[in-house]
């Protein structure tokens, strides 16, 4: 957490430094701030900070390790608080019982039967019961990005000046942790109780329409102020930036501050859906959205053409280790992010090249990431040296040159395809390479490459190659010199084969 000191009372920081000023060994010490304060989730330099406690971190986390082997505390690494760190450990009491919050709100049933539930309560609890779902892209799960810590900063700023924040926040209830039946359904379940029956509003000039159908409701959620994430039982769609933002407020300035919440209960799919509905007037980052997108068993409809190339996308960078472009991107909710060769939003407009080109192949995720990585396959093996490298040291690793590259193909692949008709034909990839290979010894990416060349290559390079942006009229510039120059390779070696 950015600051610790807002989360607690002046009074309970004191208690914490009184904890830490006695002379009972550090182990009791420790034990003993957990169970005085009003259940913490600590990490092991919050529990140094608490305690005033001039003990290195490393001994304070053993000896949190050790109260963990006792089960004296439990841990997590799993759980997020506003504004941590991916896999921060995070330590608790052991042995605390949840408790049950109730909320009254109000149930609006839709036209198509779907319910939707709407109250207000304080912020501060939100996160206790509902887990911000971070997009992990290797694992093909979640939906949020991370906060965005001067936006954060800025709603902080806004409710200490006595600001109100009068848009929802968007919880979805975990589907499969709602009760059918209060009976016979767990104790860490979420239940809704009617309170009422519906209210049917009239239309005021159409008598026979209903604009309204509404009803009272008691909202019953498993609730532990230091719940792990694996516990809680409803998501954060939208509202992370506003319930971090209130963790930066001292708590003795805002004893309580009113959040409204609209919910609706779902899966983790249809939270996906959500999450791209909630946010289309705040934009989102292009790169992310399309990353989510993969991750979902169905899009949204206006997202459907998109879909087809962020599923290939994820498959030629995360999960094809024969493709050309695995491991070298960039790719959006992946938690080992190092400097990658490639910008995501490049690959998905390579992708864009080849499914809105008149090949077969633009609703087939499957079909559309072979055919790219089988072309790119033979751009790696053409130009070997200027593959992978970092755009800064090859153009053919920048937008520029990819898009160029791909827009190549695709006219290659458009001119053989009907002939052969399949795109396992040998044949067909065949006339591609031999394509390629005539343009290569014309066609450089690196400086490096121009120290040998041909006089022609160095000047094609210097005036074609290296002054290119990733601006729509460079690349479509060089993707119509590079088709031009390979168009007259490949209508020469024809002439030459005739004769």
């Amino acid at each position: 957490m950015e600051d610790l000191r807002p989360a607690f009372r002046q009074e309970e920081l004191e208690l914490a430094a009184a904890i830490g000023s006695q002379g009972s060994p550090l182990r009791d010490r420790v034990a003993e701030l957990f169970r005085q304060l009003p259940d913490p989730l600590l990490s092991a330099s919050d529990v140094g900070f608490l305690l005033r406690n001039g003990e290195p971190g490393a001994e304070i986390e053993r000896i949190l390790g050790n109260l963990c082997e006792e089960r004296v505390l439990e841990c997590s690494t799993n759980t997020l608080r506003p504004l941590d760190p991916d896999g921060i450990k995070l330590y608790r009491l052991a042995g605390v019982p949840f408790a049950r919050l109730k909320v009254l709100g109000l149930e609006a049933r839709l036209a198509d039967g779907d319910v939707r539930y709407q109250f207000t309560c304080d912020g501060r609890i939100i996160r206790s019961i509902a887990r911000v779902d971070r997009l992990d892209s290797l694992a093909g799960t979640g939906n949020q990005r991370s906060e965005i810590i001067n936006h954060v900063r800025n709603i902080a700023d806004g409710i200490r000046g006595g600001t109100q924040v009068p848009n929802s926040i968007l919880l979805v209830l975990d589907a499969s942790h709602v009760a059918d039946d209060e009976e016979t359904s767990p104790e860490s379940f979420i239940s809704v109780r009617p309170l009422a029956e519906y209210t049917k509003v009239p239309h005021p000039t159409e008598g026979t329409s209903v604009i309204q159908e509404i009803r009272p409701v008691e909202i019953e959620i498993p609730f532990r102020r230091a719940a792990f994430d694996e516990e809680k039982s409803a998501i954060l769609v939208d509202g992370q930036q506003r319930t971090a933002a209130l963790s930066l407020v001292d708590i003795d300035d805002v004893p309580s501050f009113a959040l409204s919440v609209n919910a609706v209960i779902a899966d983790e799919d249809d939270a996906k859906k959500i999450f791209f509905v909630a946010n289309s007037t705040v934009k989102i980052e292009t790169q992310f959205s399309r990353a989510l997108l993969a991750s979902m068993d169905q899009s949204p409809g206006f997202l459907f053409k998109e879909r087809p190339r962020a599923i290939a996308a994820k498959q030629l960078a995360l999960d094809d280790e024969d493709s050309p472009f695995f491991d070298l991107v960039q790719y959006p909710g992946r938690k080992t992010q190092r400097r990658r060769a490639i910008a995501y939003n490049s690959l998905f407009q390579v992708l864009t090249a080849f499914a809105e080109s008149g090949l077969p192949i633009q609703d087939d995720a499957k079909l559309l990431a072979k055919v790219t990585k089988r072309s790119f396959n033979l751009v790696k093996k053409t130009w070997p040296s200027a593959w992978g490298e970092r755009p800064s040291v090859s153009k053919l690793m920048h937008g520029a040159g990819l898009r160029s590259i791909a827009n190549l193909l695709v006219t290659k692949l458009e001119a053989v395809y009907p002939v052969h008709g399949d795109f396992n034909s040998e044949e067909l990839w065949r006339e591609v390479e031999l394509s390629l290979k005539r343009l290569q010894p014309h066609l450089l990416w690196r400086v490096a490459d121009t120290e040998n060349a041909l006089k022609g290559a160095v000047k094609t390079y210097n005036e074609q190659i290296a002054p290119r942006q990733n601006t729509s009229q460079d690349i479509s510039a060089l993707s119509a010199f590079i088709r031009r120059m390979s168009l007259d390779f490949d209508t020469d070696a024809n002439k030459a084969q005739k004769k």
